[in-house]
């Protein structure tokens, strides 16, 4: 199975680059030539310091660990924790962040991963499975069409308080029953999209109006002034913004 791999991300406006919260495991573009492929975006709650950390801690261990259920979440985010702690201990903060730091950090995770089959009459070439907590989005797309929305399918399931994953263990009991899981086929010319909530809340309200919002994505090159153009137009919100784009082939 031939995927073609793009990721683009944008920060908030008035925020420099190293300030992006959200995160995407691969962080670069290629095309990969493999049975198997796992990928991940996160997105860091802006109210909690160091989330951005948090963020790519959570979506590097699903790329590149064993972390494809809730079960393994749950098993994996002791050392996880540790290993944002360790980045985080020592540094010299105002008196106010200090406290901030000890209420830990908070980010979604998608991760999703693609298995290649032998091929079939009815061009199904691989499988799909996905494993979701807050609203970070996938979205399939096949002939022009959206088959696929997880784990939410209406703009309005979009609210303020997402479940969202802790570097605080006490935080974490309810994260096995908050995840969610899916799985699914993939054809050759799918197109599987990895969003974080502000694009995702935008993908879904077009689709709902009737438009193929996927056609409007562009290429990475573009992408910082695409998303531009939506913030001033008030059709997204201002938040930092995560787009990764899979084209399956043969």
């Amino acid at each position: 199975m031939r995927i073609g791999l793009e990721v683009m991300g944008v920060q908030k406006d008035g925020n420099a680059p190293s300030e992006n919260e959200d995160a995407a495991a691969p962080e670069h573009a290629c095309v990969i030539e493999e049975d198997t492929l796992h990928v991940a975006v996160a997105d860091g709650a802006t109210e909690s310091l160091f989330s951005g950390l948090w963020a790519r801690l959570l979506a590097r261990e699903f790329a590149q660990g064993p972390l494809r259920a809730p079960p393994d979440l749950l098993q994996a985010l002791p050392g996880l924790q540790r290993r944002w702690l360790v980045e985080v201990e020592g540094r010299k903060l105002p008196w106010y962040a200090e406290e901030k730091l000890r209420e830990g950090a908070f980010a979604t995770l998608l991760g999703v991963s693609l298995a290649g089959t032998p091929a079939r009459g009815d061009g199904v070439v691989g499988t799909w499975s996905a494993l979701a907590v807050g609203d970070s989005c996938l979205f399939q797309v096949r002939d022009e069409q959206l088959v696929r929305s997880f784990p939410l399918e209406l703009a309005s399931s979009f609210g303020s308080r997402p479940f969202l994953v802790s570097t605080h263990g006490a935080q974490n009991a309810r994260v096995v029953e908050q995840a969610r899981g899916a799985t699914g086929e993939v054809r050759a010319g799918d197109m599987l999209l990895l969003m974080t909530d502000a694009l995702a809340h935008w993908f879904l309200g077009e689709h709902e109006r009737g438009a193929r919002p996927w056609l409007a994505l562009p290429a990475r090159a573009s992408f910082e002034s695409f998303v531009a153009g939506l913030r001033a137009a008030r059709s997204i919100r201002n938040d930092d913004t995560t787009l990764m784009r899979l084209s399956v082939g043969a």
